[in-house]
């Protein structure tokens, strides 16, 4: 039924669509960001990939959702093996006394749960168009990653690399915006924001060893800027359609 109202000044207002239908969405997405803070200082720009699921109840501007990402990056700024690397070109001595090389990569993992509120922007029979606030709440882990594509380093096996891998993790504050775009007939669903990432961790490794010093316990403040793609596999719940008004 279309209920048509007049507003004060006794024009028709512009229809607004209700969703009468309870929303499970899943969602794979793709991020790509800058580091800040102490991360900074330790890793450069990283890519994550990553999934979840979100659920948005009827006749409701609220949301919940679940995710979780892993990152990856190329640049590590600190130099945890300086003081294995040879005088001639830096490299490392191989167990076959050739030299080989060792390759270091940024490698972090996040889970989050997530609430916030959604803007209706632009509704038809066929989709909604909003904007989509939330903040997450969860666990983010960082460390070193060590690559010898040539298996030609043995020595560096697992106790030494826990002595230089600069493990750290604890709690992840995520506030986020974006514009979110979901169809009800079987089209193209999407999300497109911005996110910061607030990392309250710390040092999880008694000894580095490259160093000599223990860093055990120590608070670090990592920062991460993304921006963050998700397509959307969304499950309308019920058979109520919406309704004008």
């Amino acid at each position: 039924m279309v209920l048509l109202s007049a507003g004060l000044c006794g024009l028709p207002t512009r229809p607004v669509l209700a969703q009468q239908r309870p929303v499970v969405l899943t969602e794979f997405n793709y991020a790509m960001g800058i580091p800040g803070g102490d991360l900074a200082e330790r890793f450069g720009s990283h890519l994550a990939i990553g999934g979840g699921m979100a659920y948005h109840p009827a006749k409701n501007p609220f949301h919940i959702g679940l995710r979780g990402s892993v990152f990856f990056g190329q640049t590590v700024k600190e130099d945890v093996i300086a003081p294995f690397r040879t005088s001639q070109y830096g490299l490392l001595i191989g167990v076959d006394q050739l030299l080989a090389e060792m390759k270091l990569r940024e490698r972090a993992w996040m889970l989050l749960v997530s609430g916030g509120g959604l803007i209706a922007l632009r509704e038809s029979p066929s989709a909604h168009s909003q904007l989509k606030w939330q903040l997450g709440l969860g666990f983010i882990e960082h460390s070193i990653r060590f690559v010898d594509d040539a298996s030609a380093l043995p020595q560096f096996d697992k106790t030494l690399i826990q002595g230089l891998d600069r493990l750290s993790n604890g709690l992840a504050l995520v506030p986020a915006v974006g514009f979110e775009h979901l169809s009800k007939s079987g089209g193209f669903s999407y999300y497109a924001g911005i996110e910061t990432v607030f990392g309250f961790t710390r040092n999880q490794r008694s000894y580095h060893y490259d160093l000599g010093i223990s860093e055990l316990g120590t608070s670090r403040l990592d920062l991460m800027w993304q921006l963050r793609l998700a397509l959307y596999l969304p499950f309308h719940l019920g058979n109520a359609d919406d309704l004008e008004y």
